[in-house]
Formats: C-alpha cells, sequence, structure tokens
C-alpha cells in the first residue's frame, strides 16, 4: 500500500473510533416496522433485495445530479460523473469527481474510501470543489444506508461538519442527502443527489 495510502487510513481508522466514541447513536438495525410480524400492520413484508456493503458496490462510473444550496464547501446545483477505481489488492477505492454547477463552471473533487469490513466502516478522505479537505467515517453496518460525518475543519472563519446519507436503492442506483453544521450548530440541510451506474 502507498505510503500516502498508509498514513491516510492511520488517520481515518484513528477519526473512526473517535467519531463511534463520541456520537452515542446506536447503529442502525434492520427491523421492519410491525413487530415480529415484519411488515405494517402485522402484515409479512416481500423479501427485499439487500446490497452487500462493501467496495465492490461503489466500484465503477456513476451519473449524477444534485439539487441544493451553495455553502462553504460544497457549490450549489450541479451535475457529472464520479469514478470508484478499486486499488488494485485492497479495500479501497480511488474517487474522481468531474462536472458542471448550474452556472456552466467546471466542478472537480477528488478522494480515497477505506472499507472496514470487520466494523463495516467505510473512511473517507477527500479534497472538496473549493480545495476543503475532509476526512470523514461511514456507518456501513445497514445494507440499505450509508451514514458518513465529517470531523470538524475550519473554512475561513468558521468550523463546519458535513454529514451524508447514502440511500442505497438497487444495484444500478443511491441517493445522498447532505445537511451541514457550522459552528456546532444543529445540523441543517444541504440538499440532495441521484446516482445511476453506467459502467
Amino acid at each position: 500500500m502507498p505510503r500516502m495510502l498508509r498514513t491516510a487510513a492511520t488517520v481515518l481508522v484513528g477519526l473512526a473510533l473517535t467519531v463511534s466514541a463520541g456520537s452515542g447513536q446506536q447503529p442502525p438495525t434492520n427491523q421492519t416496522p410491525g413487530g415480529a410480524g415484519g411488515g405494517i400492520l402485522g402484515r409479512p413484508s416481500p423479501p427485499q433485495p439487500l446490497q452487500k456493503q462493501g467496495v465492490e458496490y461503489l466500484a465503477g462510473v456513476w451519473n449524477f445530479t444534485w439539487t441544493g444550496r451553495e455553502s462553504a464547501v460544497t457549490p450549489g446545483p450541479r451535475a457529472g460523473t464520479v469514478t470508484f477505481a478499486q486499488l488494485s489488492g485492497t479495500p479501497s477505492l480511488e474517487m474522481i469527481v468531474s462536472g458542471k454547477t448550474d452556472t456552466g463552471a467546471a466542478y472537480k473533487e477528488s478522494g480515497t474510501l477505506l472499507w472496514q469490513a470487520t466494523t463495516k466502516t467505510m473512511a473517507m478522505h477527500e479534497t472538496l470543489a473549493g480545495g476543503v479537505t475532509m476526512l470523514s467515517v461511514g456507518d456501513w453496518s445497514s445494507p440499505i444506508a450509508l451514514r458518513f460525518e465529517s470531523a470538524p475543519v475550519r473554512v475561513k472563519d468558521a468550523v463546519v461538519r458535513l454529514r451524508r446519507i447514502y440511500t442505497i436503492i438497487s444495484a444500478a442506483s443511491f441517493t445522498v442527502n447532505e445537511e451541514l453544521s457550522t459552528n456546532d450548530g444543529p445540523f441543517v440541510r444541504l440538499g440532495g443527489g441521484v446516482f445511476s451506474r453506467i459502467k
């Protein structure tokens, strides 16, 4: 594993332990409404296809559209592609994002993701469009949702944290909802994106 990736992995694993210890939240369960009957009003639910967690799900090329407001760390509405390329022999992905904002400006981001199968966590080190570098840890214990929260990062005169919820729709589609906290304030909705696999 390259030195830079090893260093990022060490930082991300430490961040994962810190965020997990401080969150005070229980991991999501796979229980369905309706108790033991499994469905709403006690009726059994039809079987639901579940995606296996891991880099294999994300690996590939995805088209996306994102609708929402501009913030200190992200531009406003945008569209483009994101490529997740698995790094040979590792549970890691290289991420390249390319597209345009609604004003026609070029939009680029990059990052590295590291999957920990034993803890079902995904750590992400990314450089956002405005040049901000962010470290996030995602809980993927539920096969239908991947929940990321970033470490605090200073942007100009504010300290911000970013939350993302990846909702797994199918093998070829997921959505992302983003929220932002500024100076330890409440998380406020930024917007959301729809991603569709093309390769």
